[in-house]
């Protein structure tokens, strides 16, 4: 049966065309229910075809739903927040959901009134990129009543999913690439031990070079900011005792040691090696520093999957997910081209 081009489609008309039940195609149009690939893709091309469109506040008063969900970001200039920010927003597009932003200030202790602010307006999830642990923790407190996903940064609960970098995976990469060009001591530079994320990454670092005969010691902590990278190497330089490689916390302090160095006349990559643990501009056509660059995008389309998961299971299921990607490391100037190649090596 065709439908009248004069009459609005129907959700009988969609459900026809794509040769399913109206019930189903109700559950994949509203994500009332989780529905498999396939269904779904039959239903919205069919919904496509025929230029259906949902009447929203109807169907937002029959669920209690509003189609909205929030995503609070750390207001940093930086363009790894743009690539998450467009990845959540594609894939909550896809599943016909709308964005809502919020910033928290990226030294903020408590967040709670942009959580509050959120629920206010009846959003259906919360994503969390938090600037610390503690405004995730307390973003998770506050939001107890919708379904929350961190992303980056996480507190272990059962209240909430998580998607975050593979930190394992992350400072093996790095660590084998440095110790494979000849590097024995590495000095972490812009990480406070008094940070549990911190602290982690400086176990993995110091996991990961112990098997390769790579020592590990932290600088004396100063920000994570270029200043902090300067003031990092004039001390180390000060000190007269160069480490054979230098990981930073990310770029910002990665160019404030190299400049530093560079100053002073120590030559980089020869005599130092320096590589970063972030990129803060993925996509550059520089790569003047080792850096890892983390999987943004992918984890921006997790935290969507994570939450519509969430939402469809409904509050009972309280089985905490968490999702772990491995970056990708992006070879620079900073570093060593090639492998050293030991004489026992050459001869054997």
């Amino acid at each position: 049966m065709g439908v009248d081009p004069h009459e609005q489609p129907t959700l009988a008309d969609v459900a026809e065309r794509a040769g399913v039940s109206v019930a189903t195609a109700s559950r994949v149009l509203t994500g009332a229910r989780p529905v498999s690939d396939d269904l779904q893709r039959k239903v919205r091309d069919a919904s496509r075809s025929l230029g259906y469109r949902r009447n929203t506040v109807a169907s937002s008063l029959r669920l209690q739903r509003t189609e909205t969900v929030g995503l609070v970001l750390p207001r940093y200039a930086t363009s790894f927040l743009s690539a998450l920010i467009e990845s959540v927003s594609t894939e909550l597009e896809r599943h016909e959901l709308s964005l809502v932003l919020r910033y928290s200030e990226p030294d903020a202790l408590h967040d709670a009134d942009n959580i509050v602010s959120l629920l206010d307006r009846r959003v259906d999830g919360i994503i969390v990129c938090p600037p610390s642990l503690e405004v995730s923790r307390e973003s998770i407190q506050a939001a107890a009543s919708v379904p929350v996903v961190q992303v980056g940064r996480f507190v272990d609960t059962d209240r909430s999913d998580s998607v975050g970098l593979d930190e394992d995976r992350a400072t093996a990469l790095l660590v084998t690439h440095l110790a494979d060009r000849g590097a024995t001591s590495i000095r972490a530079v812009g990480f406070d031990e008094s940070v549990p994320a911190d602290a982690r990454r400086l176990q993995a670092l110091g996991s990961a070079g112990a098997p390769l005969g790579v020592s590990l010691a932290a600088a004396p902590f100063t920000p994570a900011v270029l200043e902090g990278g300067i003031r990092a190497a004039e001390r180390l330089l000060d000190e007269g005792a160069l480490p054979r490689a230098i990981v930073c916390a990310n770029d910002d302090v990665a160019s404030g040691v190299l400049a530093v160095l560079r100053m002073r006349g120590v030559a980089v990559p020869g005599s130092v090696q320096v590589a970063s643990m972030l990129d803060l501009s993925p996509g550059r056509e520089d790569h003047s520093i080792t850096t890892l660059r983390h999987p943004w995008p992918e984890m921006g389309r997790e935290a969507v999957r994570l939450l519509v998961d969430a939402a469809a299971r409904g509050s009972d299921d309280r089985i905490a997910r968490r999702v772990s990607l491995a970056p990708q490391l992006v070879p620079g100037g900073s570093t060593l081209p090639s492998p050293v190649i030991t004489p026992q090596e050459q001869s054997a």
